[in-house]
């Protein structure tokens, strides 16, 4: 991956999977890990875009990756984040959609930018996405709207789950694009 003005990408990139690797390893702090590796990755995904993610480093990237997701402790903290991301998606209407959204949001970036899910999540966590966005959509009837200037810019319209309040309301979604920058929820 080559390096925009002022980023860093190599070291970005060592920083996700190093992350996931002690994610692998450690027995401990198995949110507070798998937090961070995600929030190590949306980094790599905010400095770069999706010609440096295709790159020989990028596929190299990848590639690594891949094997980290389904290394030692990854699929079973995988495994909880999905299940914790399907427990926001429920709650979601008492404590805060936004929260929701990212996490699915992220799970979608990994899948769509990095790795297929398919090749890291175990059955049960693959039928869980499909329950994590039935919540949101059950949710969002009686959700708080993240209002459009709190969804972040990078968002595609394809992430229907920020904007899905709104349309259960009958107000049109805004038109999104795959760029622009990236926020963090701070929760």
């Amino acid at each position: 991956m080559s390096a925009d003005a002022g980023r860093d990408i190599p070291t970005l990139a060592r920083s996700a999977l190093d992350a996931f690797a002690e994610s692998a390893a450690r027995r401990r702090d198995r949110d507070a890990l798998m937090d961070e590796a995600f929030a190590a990755l949306f980094d790599l995904y905010r400095a770069t875009d999706r010609a440096a993610r295709q790159s020989p480093a990028g596929r190299e990237f990848t590639s690594t990756l891949a094997e980290l997701l389904v290394s030692g402790n990854n699929p079973d903290r995988l495994g909880l984040y999905v299940v914790r991301s399907q427990t926001a998606a429920e709650n979601g209407r008492y404590e805060g959609y936004r929260p929701a959204c990212w996490r699915r949001s992220m799970l979608q970036i990994l899948a769509e930018e990095f790795v297929p899910w398919r090749e890291f999540l175990r059955q049960e966590d693959l039928e869980a996405v499909v329950r994590i966005d039935d919540a949101l959509e059950a949710v969002a009837e009686t959700a708080v709207s993240a209002a459009d200037e709190e969804v972040p810019d990078w968002v595609p319209e394809s992430h229907w789950w920020w904007w899905e309040p709104a349309r259960k309301r009958g107000e049109q979604a805004p038109e999104r694009f795959d760029s622009g920058p990236l926020d963090a929820v701070i929760e």
